[in-house]
C-alpha cells in the first residue's frame, strides 16, 4: 500500500503562512520543515524559565504562550500573551547567553521548536540564513517597542481594544481569561471589568466565561488610538 507524501511545508502549518516564517525564502522555511519537531503544553505548563541556557527556538502554531520577567525577588511581570505566528527563543539562542525571560502555555497550544545543535549546524552550512534569524530579531524588538510606547501614551480602552483586535485576527474568540488581559494591560481586574462591559454595551465583544468573542472589530478598532 502506498503512503501518501506530505508536502514539507504543510508539516508546520500554519507557520507557513502567518508571522515571520512566511515572509522568508523558500529555502529557509523548508529547512524549518526539515527541522522543526512539534510539541504540545498543556495550559500553565511551563516551557522554560529566565536563567535557562537556550535549547532552540520556539513558534506558535495553536493556543496562546505568556510571556513573564521576574523583576522584585519571584514575582513575575507579565509582558505579553502571545498570538499563532509568534517566534521566540531567538536572542539567548544566537547570543548565546541565558533566557531573559520565562515562557509558559496559558492555553494548551502547539509549538513548532527548533533545537538549538540543528541551529547551529545550518547557519554553518547555510551562512546566509543569518540574515532570517536576523529579521526575527527585528521583529520582536519592534514589537516590544510598539507594547511599551502603547503603555506610555494610550489609555486603558485603547490598549485594551488593541489587544483584543491582536488576539482575535485568526478566530474570533479570544482565549484569554480577565486575569490574563488584566495582567497584559497593566491594571486591576476591577478596572478591566468596567473596560470590557462598557464595550459589551456597545455590542463589540460578548464576555464569557474564560472567554471573549469579538463580535464589532470596527467598534474596537475606533477606540484603538485614544489618548
Amino acid at each position: 500500500m502506498n503512503q501518501i507524501k506530505v508536502a514539507p511545508l504543510a508539516r508546520i502549518a500554519p507557520l507557513d503562512q502567518i508571522g515571520w516564517l512566511a515572509r522568508e525564502p523558500q529555502a529557509f522555511r523548508e529547512w524549518v520543515a526539515e527541522a522543526g519537531r512539534w510539541r504540545v503544553y498543556e495550559a500553565g505548563q511551563a516551557i522554560y524559565s529566565a536563567g535557562d541556557e537556550s535549547d532552540g527556538v520556539y513558534g506558535l502554531g495553536s493556543g496562546c504562550l505568556e510571556i513573564t520577567l521576574p523583576l522584585i525577588g519571584d514575582e513575575p511581570v507579565f509582558l505579553h500573551l502571545a498570538e499563532i505566528g509568534f517566534w521566540i527563543g531567538d536572542t539567548a539562542e544566537l547570543a548565546e547567553v541565558p533566557r531573559v525571560v520565562s515562557l509558559a502555555a496559558a492555553s494548551r497550544c502547539r509549538t513548532l521548536f527548533l533545537p538549538s545543535r540543528d541551529i547551529r549546524a545550518i547557519l554553518v552550512a547555510r551562512p546566509e540564513f543569518w540574515r532570517s534569524f536576523y529579521r526575527l530579531g527585528a521583529i520582536n524588538v519592534s514589537a516590544t517597542a510598539k507594547y511599551y510606547a502603547e503603555a506610555l501614551s494610550l489609555t486603558v480602552r485603547a490598549r485594551v481594544c488593541r489587544h483584543l483586535l491582536r488576539l482575535s485576527e485568526a478566530p474570533q474568540v479570544v482565549e484569554a481569561t480577565q486575569d490574563d488581559l488584566a495582567r497584559l494591560v497593566g491594571v486591576a481586574r476591577g478596572t478591566l471589568r468596567r473596560c470590557l462591559m462598557e464595550l459589551a454595551e456597545l455590542k463589540a465583544i460578548d464576555v464569557s466565561y474564560r472567554k471573549l468573542r469579538v463580535l464589532d472589530p470596527a467598534i474596537l478598532a475606533r477606540f484603538r488610538n485614544e489618548q
